[in-house]
């Protein structure tokens, strides 16, 4: 009888020690997935690109009443790696398109690769696009008096990017710049600052699966007690 009395207890301290050592692995795994996942999902793991200057050169005006001009165009590109942890990154076939008013307006394609902390000039020639507004030009003389055309284009472009990094990782990135504003009064460059949103299905996919564990390991955290509890009471 008194052999009985005493099997309990130690049962009890086996299930307790199995429990709070499932408990604690668990945890230690819940903590390190949930901050890598926070790093993942606020550390910027995509490159940045950035606008920093227009170029036009008129071509052809069209009289006001038609409210068109033919230019050639360039935009340049600041390329940069924002991403604390990654390696050196190799591009190439960068495409970038021109819309205004839903058209496609012109597309430019580099083929040959190149690396970040570069710049590119995106040049799209013989480009005939309408006048969104009329402003003043306060500087150089223009042919129809203080009159100036402004033009807001849509930018999209995309680039193949290889992480030259064990393993070496492919992706397809794809980016928009928003509008951007050609002042066709008379030729010259305009400098400024415009940060492009850019997207990776590379990241995407690696935040979505990091997602997914964070919620088994969170179901696992929650089941896995129970199960080791309802086994050792049907043991006894």
């Amino acid at each position: 009888m008194d052999d009985h009395k005493n099997e309990y207890p130690l049962e009890d301290s086996t299930l307790n020690r199995v429990y709070a050592a499932t408990t604690a692995f668990l945890g230690e795994w819940l903590i390190l997935l949930l901050t890598c996942s926070i790093a993942l999902f606020f550390i910027p793991l995509t490159p940045t690109f950035t606008l920093h200057s227009t170029s036009v050169s008129l071509l052809n005006i069209t009289p006001l009443t038609h409210n068109r001009f033919t230019a050639n165009l360039t935009v340049g590109f600041l390329i940069q790696d924002s991403n604390p942890i990654a390696t050196t990154i190799n591009y190439h076939s960068f495409h970038v398109s021109l819309f205004h008013r839903q058209q496609t307006l012109s597309t430019f394609s580099l083929h040959d690769s190149f690396q970040q902390e570069t710049t590119i000039q995106a040049n799209f020639p013989n480009v005939s696009l309408a006048v969104d507004q009329w402003g003043l030009d306060h500087g150089a003389t223009q042919p129809h008096g203080t009159s100036c055309g402004l033009a807001h284009v849509d930018l999209w472009f995309t680039v193949n990017a290889t992480y030259t990094q064990w393993p070496t990782v492919r992706d397809t990135l794809q980016g928009r710049c928003g509008e951007v504003k050609f002042e066709l009064c008379s030729s010259g460059v305009t400098s400024f600052l415009q940060s492009c949103h850019v997207y990776s299905g590379l990241v995407h996919n690696v935040r979505l699966v990091l997602l997914a564990l964070l919620i088994l390991l969170l179901v696992t955290a929650a089941a896995v007690p129970l199960i080791v509890q309802k086994f050792f009471c049907s043991q006894s």
